[in-house]
């Protein structure tokens, strides 16, 4: 999950429907004021998360000429889904992905940020003719391993499928309190966050948590899917182990790029940065530096 700092959405970047042959999604999504668009960036979001853990991103990426598209996945915040476990495994989820590219005509740069890196490259896998590239941002290979990380996640699970989903937030939210680093949001955004989590359908969240303890390795699979790749992540990440990301990254042939001074939500702390990494890596346009610089 990722904290806004501010929920003023920039200029130019608008609440929009995807309508899909797999159903509508709520997007956030900007579009160059002039010229032809460079093509599509689709922004897939983590656990947790929504769209808006993109929107100053969404902002710089068009600001470089791209159309761009933050989503939330099917029962996440803003767009509905069924109360259905078999709705949310990483199959279904990759193929909603796979639909929204085709909605936005194909070749799109995927960004699939902590647990929306792997349902980004379920995506990729199961139809790498509609993407042209795929960035994994501060995801990992698989599940998270560490006995202490998988046991918290299997408890909110449990909650989620026992207890109101309110009651569940203000037990997250109690833990969430007691950490060393933790920081209280204000008063605009902590209610944001609340009615994001609470939006939620609570059987797509508890499946969600459900695929960071058992989802499979599939890094060897993504390697011969003949889309080009990128990981990057925030220098003091502390989702996936720093030491993970890059042993994906080499097993993947490519080197793990590091936003500076970015922890695990680099679209929120160094948007600027991020967009640079992401076009940089989308293709070498240096004659538009000047234009977020």
């Amino acid at each position: 999950m990722s904290t806004p700092r501010t929920l003023t959405l920039p200029h130019g970047v608008h609440p929009v429907t995807l309508e899909t042959d797999r159903g509508s999604f709520a997007t956030l999504t900007a579009v160059p004021e002039i010229g032809t668009p460079l093509g599509t960036v689709l922004l897939v979001p983590g656990w947790t998360g929504s769209k808006e853990d993109f929107t100053p991103l969404v902002d710089h990426l068009c600001r470089y000429g791209w159309r761009t598209v933050a989503v939330d996945q099917r029962g996440q915040y803003e767009t509905t889904g069924p109360a259905d476990k078999s709705a949310y495994s990483l199959a279904e989820l990759g193929a909603d992905v796979v639909a929204m590219s085709k909605a936005l005509g194909g070749y799109s740069q995927l960004v699939g940020h902590s647990f929306g890196g792997l349902v980004a490259r379920e995506a990729v896998l199961t139809d790498p003719s509609v993407f042209s590239t795929i960035s994994l941002m501060c995801s990992g290979p698989a599940a998270f391993t560490d006995e202490q990380t998988v046991q918290s996640l299997q408890m909110l699970a449990f909650g989620l499928e026992n207890l109101p989903i309110e009651q569940v937030y203000d037990l997250k939210l109690g833990h969430d309190r007691e950490a060393p680093r933790y920081v209280a949001p204000p008063e605009d955004v902590a209610a944001f966050l609340r009615k994001r989590f609470t939006s939620n359908v609570p059987v797509s969240l508890a499946e969600i948590t459900r695929r960071l303890t058992d989802a499979e390795d599939k890094t060897d699979q993504l390697a011969k899917a003949g889309v080009r790749l990128q990981v990057l992540h925030g220098a003091t990440d502390d989702g996936w182990p720093i030491p993970v990301q890059h042993a994906m990254a080499a097993a993947l042939g490519v080197e793990a790029e590091i936003v500076p001074d970015a922890g695990h939500s680099p679209a929120i702390d160094q948007p600027a940065a991020t967009a640079r990494l992401l076009v940089d890596f989308f293709h070498d346009y240096p004659s538009l530096t000047t234009l977020v610089d």
